[in-house]
């Protein structure tokens, strides 16, 4: 159990303090669990200073509800679904989007140089290794492709697809073992099997 000594407040929602239950004198930062996060932030500041704690804290705080609170808004601008419109914008925006969002995720993110291979993305955390086809779409509901234009199986080319759906604001990231051996699927029966699959945008909190 935690035991907060010197606690010392940074604003209503932060404040850093020193552990009582261990013996060291380094500061830590206690950000509480706001809304759209799964759990509070506890932060080593790295420094036995005070003062030095308190800047520190402040601006760790400030970096992280920024960052959160920019992913929280929308993940596409009002711009962007205008853009969005045109059906190579939709694509060109919707990797961007899927990129910046995994990497906040903790992924290391690559793209191959041409998509030859059924793989709109790498990703790499720890011992996983991530093929991913990316399908976007601006329509309220939308029949999701699950084959290529060869009619070959995304499922037998990646090993996961993710969909974005820029009416919703949603992002799914779908193991391929899961989809099922059809060429389309519909919004309707994609979001009853899926659901689960939906993508944490906010920023991590590990």
């Amino acid at each position: 159990m935690k035991v907060f000594v010197d606690k010392t407040d940074i604003c209503n929602d932060a404040f850093i303090y020193r552990r009582g239950d261990i013996h060291t004198d380094i500061w830590y930062l206690y950000i509480q669990k706001q809304p759209h996060w799964n759990k509070q932030i506890i932060r080593s500041l790295r420094t036995g200073d005070k003062e030095k704690a308190l800047k520190k804290g402040a601006d760790t705080y400030n970096e992280i509800v920024s960052s959160s609170n920019a992913m929280m808004t929308h993940i596409f601008s009002p711009e962007d679904r205008v853009l969005a419109t045109r059906k190579m914008a939709l694509g060109n925006l919707s990797e961007d989007k899927f990129k910046n969002i995994m990497m906040y995720q903790g992924y290391e993110v690559y793209r191959p140089v041409e998509d030859i291979w059924g793989s709109d993305f790498v990703l790499f955390k720890g011992n996983d290794v991530l093929k991913v086809q990316l399908k976007s779409s601006n329509v309220d509901n939308p029949c999701w492709a699950l084959a290529n234009n060869h009619r070959t199986l995304y499922k037998e080319l990646c090993t996961h697809m993710a969909f974005i759906h820029l009416p919703t604001q949603k992002i799914w990231l779908v193991p391929c073992s899961e989809l099922p051996d059809i060429s389309g699927l519909s919004h309707k029966l994609f979001l009853q099997s899926f659901a689960k699959y939906e993508v944490n945008c906010t920023v991590p909190l590990a």
